[in-house]
This record gives structure tokens, sequence and C-alpha cells, in this order.
């Protein structure tokens, strides 16, 4: 049994404009509790699924 390593770790990489983000996992039913993220820096990474929210510019302060 061979494992395909190109699908471990995998993270889908979601640009923003804001610094608050929600995260609900995508995949509606399957998905998991929707979380709201704030990015302190210029990224963040979900903790259920891993996805990763990158900040594009200076990002606005609003939101949650």
């Amino acid at each position: 049994m061979s494992v395909q390593t190109d699908s471990i770790n995998h993270s889908e990489i979601i640009h923003v404009k804001t610094r608050a983000v929600a995260c609900d996992g995508g995949a509606g039913p399957l998905g998991h509790p929707k979380v709201y993220l704030r990015i302190p820096g210029k990224q963040i990474a979900c903790p259920y699924c891993s996805r990763i929210f990158i900040l594009d510019g200076e990002g606005a302060d609003t939101g949650h």
C-alpha cells in the first residue's frame, strides 16, 4: 500500500483584506464549527483545518 504525500499536510491558502476572518472548514456539513480568528501579523492558520489566511496589504481592522 502506497501513501500519497501530496495530500498530507496540504493546506488551502486564502488571501484576505481584513484582520478578522471566520472559518468553518468550507465543506458544508463535513466542515467544522465556525471559528473567528484575528490575524496578528501577516497570516494565521485555522486550528481545525489548517487553512492559512494571509493578509493582503495593511488590512482593515473591521469585522468581529
